[in-house]
């Protein structure tokens, strides 16, 4: 689960989510004075999926396959990757409906899941202040400046990029709620 909603006992009304990322917020407003804990690389602290685990999809790939990865992995988005170069281009999420939007009607939906990535991607929202939006660090990133990112901007996932801009993994903020849980 992303989110943990809080009740109110008597009637059982949703009062508020609890996300991840507002664990987050709460770690780096309240851990300041522990600095030293957060000098180290989330590379070296092995803080999210890297290399042969990281699960990408490219341009081409079909929406349907995509969406089956997306369930298979129980992942919340993938990066789309040049299959030449590895470079990150976007991220397709499973929260992006550009497929319904674009629907005329349901027989034109399921006709939207032979859409390639290309193709979506192309008509999705390009506001980078969305919590799906495409946002890299570097492996050599502090864990503290990497707190920071998803405190402040309140996103889901960094895509980690090495020197050539290629990806080599991703953290997300329920890896690094988990780090500190599993220690």
């Amino acid at each position: 689960m992303d989110f943990l909603p809080i009740m109110f006992p008597e009637d059982m009304r949703v009062l508020a989510t609890f996300t991840y990322t507002n664990i987050l917020e709460h770690l780096v407003t309240h851990f300041r004075e522990q600095r030293r804990l957060f000098d180290d690389t989330i590379f070296d602290l092995n803080i999210g999926t890297y290399h042969d685990k990281l699960v990408t999809v490219a341009p081409s790939q079909k929406l349907a396959e995509t969406l089956d990865l997306l369930h298979e992995y129980n992942l919340s988005a993938l990066p789309v990757v040049d299959p030449n170069s590895r470079q990150i281009l976007g991220v397709y999420s499973r929260s992006d409906i550009t497929f319904l939007a674009t629907a005329a009607d349901a027989e034109n939906a399921i006709a939207n899941l032979d859409m390639t990535l290309e193709q979506i991607m192309a008509q999705q929202r390009t506001d980078m202040t969305t919590p799906d939006a495409l946002h890299t660090v570097s492996k050599g990133h502090s864990l503290q400046s990497i707190f920071e990112y998803f405190a402040q901007l309140r996103f889901n996932r960094l895509f980690v990029v090495d020197e050539k801009e290629s990806v080599v993994g991703v953290v997300s903020a329920r890896d690094l709620v988990a780090y500190f849980l599993d220690d």
